[in-house]
């Protein structure tokens, strides 16, 4: 209500409280609610942690060191033997501290165990309108470790599908998915490579891959995911592939457990399956026509590309906490390696290939996948 004065609030980290940090504080004001939202902080000549854009909006000084000249920051702490004070502009702040693992996640509690969740990693290739809603899904869920991977910018024909909006248009993918992942958890561990995934250094795939990481395969085509595929076998981690069809009438996902089960380039390491629509020649549109050129639309509304990925969300929690007790599966034992998910059998909108399909929402989990001989890939295990 406009003209209502109120009591400013500062949200911030709990250790702040807790030990002798002196330097500058980054987030956000909201002057509508009088509110300060701190999501970092940095010492002196320090950077501020995550590489964060926000700015900074106060200070933690020791008592009588406040600044009073005009250029003085708006919020202030104070570190006295009574504890941390805040003020903004001479009125004393109401104080929320908030802790990661209590505040942040605690609606998950009881269906996913944060501590074990933090520990996990996931490898996003491909961070357009599928990769990006599978990174802030799985922010959300507690994952604490990322590496994305993305050539491409943000145009605003991507707006209408992708997870970030018009002040992100012009950023590669990958910085600006970064920056909405430490939105959800300012503390993830988060790596961003702006190339595609055959130019990443075998380095970075040395130094992120463990038992507790995750590869996902969201390019918009084939050979990226077989390439993924492929570190995936070099490095025994599990492999998810999620594909759209022509205009997102249906989707696919696949999944494998090197060693344990066929990789992707059993079945599509050299040629498309005769039961998938999904495009291994184009980078930008899932399509079955040769000329591109006649193509004149999009790929799919957003709707029908976020049915299809977050059944694949469900599908990569269950794989990234197989082996954690007590958690339930939601569909890893429903769902088989190679599953079909229709959005509409409507022929007006997909031609002849919506006709495999019974009825719209449908999940097809009949098809069988078999060992190639020789795979390359296979082999490396």
């Amino acid at each position: 209500m406009i003209g209502l004065f109120r009591q400013p609030v500062v949200h911030f980290p709990i250790e702040l409280e807790h030990h002798d940090f002196f330097g500058s504080l980054y987030g956000y004001f909201h002057p509508d609610s009088n509110q300060y939202n701190i999501v970092s902080y940095a010492a002196p000549g320090e950077p501020q942690r995550n590489h964060q854009t926000t700015a900074i909006i106060g200070e933690i000084v020791s008592p009588g060191q406040e600044d009073t000249s005009e250029n003085a920051s708006p919020l202030v702490g104070i570190r006295t033997q009574a504890g941390l004070i805040f003020r903004a502009r001479n009125t004393v702040c109401a104080k929320e501290p908030y802790e990661l693992l209590q505040n942040i996640f605690s609606r998950n509690t009881g269906i996913l165990e944060t501590d074990v969740m933090l520990d996990k990693g996931a490898i996003i290739s491909g961070c357009g309108s599928v990769g990006s809603l599978v990174a802030l899904e799985l922010a959300r869920a507690g994952v604490g470790s990322f590496l994305l991977i993305d050539n491409d910018t943000l145009s605003y024909h991507n707006l209408c599908r992708h997870q970030c909006g018009v002040l992100d248009v012009g950023k590669f993918k990958v910085n600006a998915l970064q920056e909405r992942i430490l939105q959800i958890n300012p503390s993830a561990n988060i790596f961003a490579y702006a190339n595609i995934i055959e130019g990443v250094p075998k380095e970075t795939f040395d130094a992120f891959c463990n038992p507790g990481t995750l590869l996902v395969g969201c390019a918009d085509n084939r050979e990226g995911d077989v390439y993924a595929s492929t570190i995936s076998c070099l490095y025994q981690i599990p492999f998810v592939s999620i594909g759209l069809w022509e205009r997102a009438f249906a989707g696919e996902i696949f999944y494998s457990l090197p060693g344990e089960m066929p990789c992707y380039a059993c079945p599509f390491g050299t040629a498309t399956n005769s039961v998938s629509a999904r495009s291994s020649t184009n980078r930008r549109i899932y399509t079955t026509h040769q000329d591109i050129t006649q193509i004149n639309f999009e790929p799919g509304i957003s709707t029908d590309i976020s049915f299809v990925t977050l059944i694949a969300v469900k599908l990569i929690l269950d794989l990234l906490n197989r082996e954690t007790p007590h958690y339930i599966p939601r569909v890893l034992n429903y769902l088989s390696q190679f599953t079909l998910v229709c959005n509409t059998n409507d022929t007006r909108i997909a031609g002849e290939q919506a006709e495999i399909f019974s009825h719209p929402l449908q999940v097809t989990t009949s098809i069988k996948v078999s060992y190639k001989d020789p795979c390359p890939p296979c082999k490396l295990l």
